[in-house]
């Protein structure tokens, strides 16, 4: 990949890295709300189970299937006619699935609704059956709140494909900021018009729920504007083309697959659910601190190296094909290992500090923790597996990953449930990690064998340098949190909390520098390469 194509895809992860770490950030004080607004109780877990289904939706034929197959096909319409034969596609995609969209939305609703209606003798023995508990309140209400939760899933499936077409127009802003629509509406409908006019925890976490479709809506209206700026317009349209064809025959596979791997993650958390009340929000919360490295870093990579990809594949070039896949592959190793060593060395205080408020308790952090160190653990494995199957997306092959997934569900469904009834939460992490590291090897050794590119400039040099580099990075951290907060400020200088918060102020940049001190003495290629970027665009803005 040529120093020009670096600089550029250097911006544009700039561009993507700010918006996502926003919506990250302000994803995390949403969670922060509902830790202390309902702990680890019912109404969490209720509300959690109930969100994950139109997620659910929202990952296999949104940002999942629907978009892996679209990017390669509009990349390739767009070569051959411009942006308005672009365009023409994309409002053929918006007309055929659009309909599909509502009439699942419709069902959903309905069966929500009716189980919600069922008699208490019924609930319960389903709950019993599912391995749960007597207390069937929370299922319920997850019923309840599932049936309010599910007009999310249209529109941001179709958000989904407003997105696609402005990362194929290079346009990352709009589509970075994507989630921070979704945060801000939900924290502000929970933190604020829950606070002041939720009288009841049942009130409140409907007003979180409103929240998500104001949420929706607005992730649905912005990148529309944005597209439509960019000269796009709809119009009704079913025909049938050939890049239609292709685009079925691609999204298929890939929809089986991303279906394996969303049912895969919902077949845990209902696990988790029907283990007992706090199980499910305590592997929740636990996960949520994880998803802040794997959203911030590993989207930011995928989100601007897939259109790259697509292109190198789409005009055959298996040079820049091969050193992109190699660059990206080096950024997802120099950020997501150290990212793993970093969580696992200050995993208690990460905790305690984000989510030990209000009716999140003391015993609910350490019961948090330890998830927190295994899940750390399966990050690697997802940052590398959503660039591998990237790839495999830019050659127009989705049934490497279906198999892939089909293998981790598999794994999972038999670990999962001894795994969970013995340890709890973090025997369903443990799980998690096993299913996530087999997923991620059979993606690579496929992409290896499907195409020799991808091994013309090797990476596992680069792996075994930010592997020694992250080792001594954690038993960096661990000392200097130990110097610091213990020794320096002797564990509550300013108040519990506010010790905590400064001594990671000063800890976890002193292990970034240090961290990236050791890089530069292994001469990771990288370093260099964006320190010139950022001195050449320092030097512009004097």
């Amino acid at each position: 990949m040529s120093r020009e194509n670096h600089g550029a895809a250097y911006l544009s992860m700039l561009v993507t890295a700010a918006g996502t770490s926003g919506s990250r950030l302000l994803g995390l004080v949403r969670d922060q709300l509902i830790a202390g607004f309902f702990g680890t109780g019912g109404f969490a877990a209720a509300f959690i189970i109930a969100f994950q289904i139109p997620n659910l939706f929202r990952r296999l034929l949104g940002e999942g299937a629907l978009t892996a197959a679209l990017m390669p096909v509009m990349t390739q319409e767009r070569k051959l006619g411009g942006n308005a034969r672009a365009f023409a596609f994309f409002n053929l995609v918006i007309s055929r699935v659009a309909p599909w969209m509502l009439a699942i939305t419709a069902l959903f609703c309905a069966a929500a609704v009716a189980v919600a209606l069922l008699p208490e003798s019924w609930l319960s023995a389903g709950a019993r059956l599912a391995g749960a508990d007597g207390d069937v309140s929370r299922h319920r209400l997850a019923a309840w709140l599932t049936a309010l939760c599910m007009p999310y899933m249209p529109m941001i499936c179709i958000a989904a494909v407003f997105t696609a077409g402005l990362n194929m127009l290079g346009k990352f802003a709009v589509t970075a900021l994507s989630a921070v629509w979704l945060n801000l509406s939900m924290i502000f409908s929970l933190g604020v018009l829950g606070y002041f006019f939720g009288e009841t925890p049942t009130q409140r976490v409907v007003w979180l729920c409103a929240g998500a479709l104001l949420g929706g809506a607005l992730q649905l209206g912005i990148p529309a504007l944005a597209l439509r700026r960019a000269g796009w317009r709809f119009s009704w349209n079913r025909s049938r083309t050939a890049a239609w064809t292709e685009l079925k025959a691609m999204f298929l596979p890939a929809v089986v697959g991303a279906g394996i791997s969303q049912i895969n993650v919902f077949f845990t958390r209902f696990l988790a659910f029907s283990l007992d009340e706090r199980a499910l929000s305590v592997y929740y919360y636990a996960n949520r601190i994880v998803e802040i490295p794997v959203g911030i870093f590993t989207v930011t990579v995928t989100t601007v190296v897939f259109p790259l990809l697509a292109k190198h594949a789409a005009e055959n070039d298996a040079r820049e094909l091969g050193g992109t896949f190699a660059y990206g592959m080096r950024l997802i190793y120099a950020i997501n290992i150290p990212a793993t060593a970093g969580i696992i060395a200050l995993a208690f205080p990460l905790v305690k500090i984000f989510f030990e408020h209000g009716n999140f308790t003391a015993a609910d952090t350490a019961a948090t923790v330890p998830v927190l160190c295994v899940f750390a653990l399966a990050v690697p494995f997802y940052a590398v597996s959503g660039l591998v199957g990237r790839a495999l997306n830019a050659l127009k092959d989705t049934k490497t990953q279906t198999r892939a997934a089909a293998l981790a569900f598999g794994l999972n469904c038999a670990l999962a449930p001894s795994l969970g009834w013995f340890f709890g939460a973090v025997g369903l992490a443990g799980a998690n990690l096993i299913s996530a590291a087999a997923q991620c090897a059979a993606l690579y050794v496929a992409l290896r064998r499907r195409e020799r590119a991808f091994g013309a400039e090797p990476v596992f040099g680069a792996f075994l340098r930010t592997l020694g580099a992250s080792a001594l990075m954690g038993a960096f951290s661990v000392g200097a949190w130990f110097a610091v907060h213990e020794k320096i400020f002797g564990g509550n200088a300013f108040g519990e909390n506010l010790t905590i918060v400064v001594s990671l102020f000063v800890v976890v940049p002193a292990s970034v520098a240090f961290y990236f001190c050791l890089l530069k003495i292994l001469r990771y290629p990288e370093c260099d390469e964006f320190l010139r970027l950022a001195l050449r665009r320092f030097r512009r803005s004097r």
